[in-house]
């Protein structure tokens, strides 16, 4: 009786080696192969909702520069918006400087950048809050309209957001007070979002002065 050949086992993905299935990226003994790298993969994953938001803001701002304007619905934005907006701003160096720390692997620099950090945030979304009720007091007794209506939308939008952001300093915060480390991968996607964030109020601002 003639005596079968066994075959080699067939993987979906790859070439094994003999009856071995394939060897992955990551696996720790592939051939040559780079070792996979999480911090790339959450910075790009990172860049592709930060696009992502912007396409949605963009699209606000559009369907808000689009909208007619009504006289009796004009209101003049607050000086607590400029101070907000100057504070998001500046919220921008204690940030850097916390990175700058733990690129130096001082936790406690980056725990004082991050501190300061979250201040001003908090302090931003706060007078955000004062900017609202003063557009309400200007447009008190005014019917709701939509254009009136798109500042609270798009700032509402932004601050829940930034409030994000302050969560995520938090968590670094609670890192480097408690567990004394700094990951400086960590600190430099939260200060990438930050920064984003403070342009985008810029940018937003700005289109709000125009109309």
């Amino acid at each position: 009786m003639a005596k079968l050949k066994s075959r080699p086992q067939v993987y979906g993905r790859g070439t094994g080696e003999g009856n071995l299935p394939p060897r992955y990226r990551g696996d720790g003994d592939g051939a040559g192969e780079p070792p996979f790298d999480r911090f790339q993969s959450a910075r790009l994953g990172l860049y592709i909702f930060l696009g992502a938001l912007t396409t949605m803001f963009g699209a606000l701002i559009v369907l808000y520069l689009l909208t007619p304007a009504r006289p009796d619905l004009a209101f003049q934005l607050p000086k607590l918006s400029w101070v907000s907006t100057a504070i998001i701003l500046l919220s921008s160096i204690p940030c850097q400087m916390a990175l700058y720390a733990a690129r130096a692997d001082n936790p406690r620099g980056v725990w004082r950048g991050m501190a300061l950090t979250f201040l001003l945030g908090a302090l931003f979304l706060a007078l955000q809050l004062g900017s609202w009720g003063e557009i309400a007091r200007q447009l008190q007794g005014a019917p709701t309209h939509f254009f009136s209506g798109m500042f609270y939308v798009i700032s509402a939008l932004h601050g829940l957001h930034l409030l994000g952001g302050l969560v995520f300093a938090g968590y670094l915060l609670y890192q480097a007070q408690v567990q004394r480390t700094a990951n400086p991968q960590y600190v430099e996607l939260g200060a990438i979002y930050w920064h984003f964030l403070g342009i985008l109020w810029a940018a937003l601002f700005g289109v709000m002065l125009i109309k």
